[in-house]
């Protein structure tokens, strides 16, 4: 499919409201993002980055290529949601690798947000 946009806020703001998001729900909910990770799909954690000993882009390199194997068990928030619990890391991470990409991946990580909003056993996202 493919982002719309030149700026990751724009692709993140025409996302949502393909989805059918209000203006007001967009802006809410990458409001909350913006707070967790800047908006930066490959956000690791700050307070992780000395205790794995890795940046952002070395520790989204290591998950990709199976390097380091405890993405899911490391208690480290990551990416814009800055997921965190075992078992949404494990879900992002199978979600990305069915995709073929990378769990830093712009729109595979907007991808799997609309996913968990949307599919949870009660949705969360009521537009």
């Amino acid at each position: 499919m493919g982002l719309i946009g030149k700026t990751t806020p724009e692709k993140i703001w025409n996302f949502l409201k393909s989805k059918g998001l209000s203006s007001c729900g967009a802006a809410g909910l990458m409001g909350n993002l913006y707070a967790e990770s800047g908006l930066n799909p490959q956000n690791l954690q700050n307070s992780y980055e000395k205790k794995l000993g890795h940046t952002d882009a070395s520790y989204t390199a290591a998950v990709d290529n199976g390097s380091y194997g405890n993405f899911a068990r490391d208690g480290a928030g990551y990416g814009l949601a800055q997921w965190t619990y075992h078992t949404r890391k494990a879900a992002l991470l199978e979600y990305a690798k069915a995709a073929g990409k990378s769990i830093g991946d712009l729109e595979t990580q907007m991808g799997f947000l609309m996913k968990e909003l949307t599919e949870a056993t009660k949705p969360h996202c009521q537009y």
